[in-house]
């Protein structure tokens, strides 16, 4: 009887250690969140993370770098003018929630369309092309040697379906999730992306714009401190 015993407090007393070591790790990770958050499609990256080298193009030859992200928050996304149904539908949905994604510097966050067909969308069209849904939003292309380590980077995907050299129309899959850069130029976090009732994979703006600005307010807390 005295070894069941013994047995049985052994395993008791490991249970209670395996639930003491989850309950810390739980509480470690909630203490590592700059604020609480009911949006399980963020993923905030702490810290946050250097992007690599880019040189991208937009209408104008004028390029956008690194450099273009320093000062302002940046919203990326990827995707392609013959997008048949996410881009449209993201930009349109970008669109609407843009007047609420303003700064306390009084600026908005710059919305940024990177297309990942360099073969069809050039820049002056990638600009027609934004611009349709909003003036203020940017198109953005390059090389895909210049574009594929840039969005892995990101965490985001893409690959163009298998085509011949002349056939003009063919999809590109890509990631429909959104990145959050921060003023240092730095990936700050990541908004999933689900599929709504239409079966398009899509991205939450109402919770999207309300974490913004907590990550706004939690990121000009810490510079402050610093």
């Amino acid at each position: 009887m005295k070894p069941l015993i013994i047995v049985l407090t052994c395993i008791m007393m490991g249970f209670c250690l395996l639930f003491g070591v989850l309950q810390a790790n739980a509480l470690n990770f909630s203490s590592r969140l700059p604020f609480i958050t009911h949006n399980k499609a963020l993923v905030i990256h702490q810290p946050s993370r250097a992007l690599p080298d880019f040189s991208f193009e937009k209408a104008g030859k004028v390029a956008f770098t690194n450099a273009s992200l320093k000062g302002k928050w940046t919203l990326f996304f990827v995707g392609y003018t013959f997008c048949p149904d996410v881009c449209p539908s993201t930009l349109a949905d970008l669109d609407r929630v843009y007047p609420n994604l303003q700064n306390d510097q009084n600026t908005r966050t710059q919305v940024v369309f990177v297309s990942v067909d360099p073969n069809r969308d050039k820049a002056e069209q990638l600009a027609d092309y934004v611009s349709y849904f909003n003036p203020n939003f940017i198109g953005v292309t390059s090389t895909h040697k210049q574009l594929w380590p840039f969005v892995t980077k990101l965490g985001l995907i893409y690959s163009i379906v298998e085509k011949s050299e002349k056939e003009e129309y063919y999809l590109v899959d890509h990631s429909a999730s959104i990145v959050l850069i921060n003023p240092d130029g730095k990936f700050h976090a990541t908004f999933k992306a689900s599929r709504n009732e239409q079966g398009i994979n899509h991205v939450n703006m109402d919770l999207m714009v309300e974490d913004i600005k907590n990550i706004q307010a939690s990121y000009k807390q810490d510079q402050t401190i610093k």
